[in-house]
């Protein structure tokens, strides 16, 4: 048995609003045998007359007025689905989902979706907050189309483009002896209690190696799975913590300092993909978002200088 196409749909469409295979030609700019072609294909698919033809008009049959209202529905549908994937190709329709890390997602994501929601309010956002190697581990499970997080060890199945790059600043209350320095080297850091970021993360690892400058062993005070825990306990003179100078974007608050610190240690904050899968059109509007929205605030991240 045939197919019925989408063409057979709008034939008898039209001929059963026009009453006319003349007048249902002209308005679907076919001539009237192509037209009566398309209708004769689509009664024999379907078994059945689907006009009832006399010399003045053309009427709908039993059969075809039971058919028409299915016609109509799927044409409508087709057409619906039609403009979806269109708006879809262009990147104005459809669904995605990422992951950043905690210091990203407190900063720049949520500025980036409500700039890229104003923008293409069609397209839903799926946000996941993770640290980097979780991230690593959904980008190449295609659980997210990206990421937002550190450059990983291995490449071999991912694309990293870095954003820039996120300097540990030395952290400590107001009233600290050394608040009022304009930067603080690791030698005087490792002096102070300190509290750090729970092992197996990306800042866990750089203030081990800021440690290693000195040669002394790290032994926290206490230890903390956020940052915003971790602010906390400085705030209250716990101790001192190094951590990410991209909270200057995350936190407005007076009750910590955040020093520069003369050994330069960071990490790369960049986009993650998969080399197995080719980014959405609606993803790439979005890391495109993001990238407008780091270059606008450059100024506020601290540079090598």
């Amino acid at each position: 048995m045939n197919n019925v196409t989408a063409r057979q749909l709008e034939a008898i469409i039209a001929v059963a609003d026009m009453g006319s295979f003349t007048e249902a030609a002209e308005k679907l700019h076919l001539s009237q045998p192509s037209l009566s072609q398309l209708v004769r294909q689509l009664e024999q698919t379907l078994g059945v007359r689907l006009f009832e033809r006399t010399t003045r008009r053309v009427s709908l049959s039993v059969a075809g007025r039971e058919f028409l209202p299915v016609a109509e529905r799927v044409l409508s549908r087709l057409e619906r689905g039609m403009q979806n994937m269109r708006a879809f190709a262009k990147g104005q329709q459809g669904q995605i989902s990422f992951a950043a890390l905690l210091t990203v997602g407190g900063s720049l994501i949520p500025a980036a979706m409500a700039a890229f929601q104003a923008r293409y309010p069609n397209i839903g956002l799926e946000y996941l907050e993770e640290s980097d190697e979780p991230i690593y581990q959904q980008v190449m499970a295609g659980d997210v189309d990206f990421g937002v997080s550190v450059a990983p060890s291995n490449l071999d199945d991912v694309n990293f483009h870095p954003i820039y790059k996120d300097y540990l600043y030395f952290v400590c209350a107001p009233d600290h002896p050394l608040a009022g320095e304009e930067e603080v080297s690791w030698h005087q850091i490792v002096e102070w209690p300190f509290i750090a970021m729970k092992p197996r993360t990306s800042m866990r690892g750089l203030t081990e190696q800021g440690f290693a400058i000195t040669g002394k062993p790290m032994e926290p005070v206490q230890v903390a799975g956020y940052q915003s825990t971790i602010l906390g306990m400085v705030a209250n003179n716990i101790g001192v913590s190094a951590l990410p100078s991209s909270l200057k974007l995350m936190f407005r608050r007076d009750d910590v300092c955040l020093i520069p610190i003369r050994e330069r240690l960071y990490r790369d904050i960049g986009v993650l993909t998969s080399r197995r899968r080719e980014l959405t059109p609606a993803a790439r509007g979005f890391i495109d978002v993001l990238m407008e929205l780091v270059e606008a605030n450059r100024s506020l991240l601290p540079s090598s200088e």
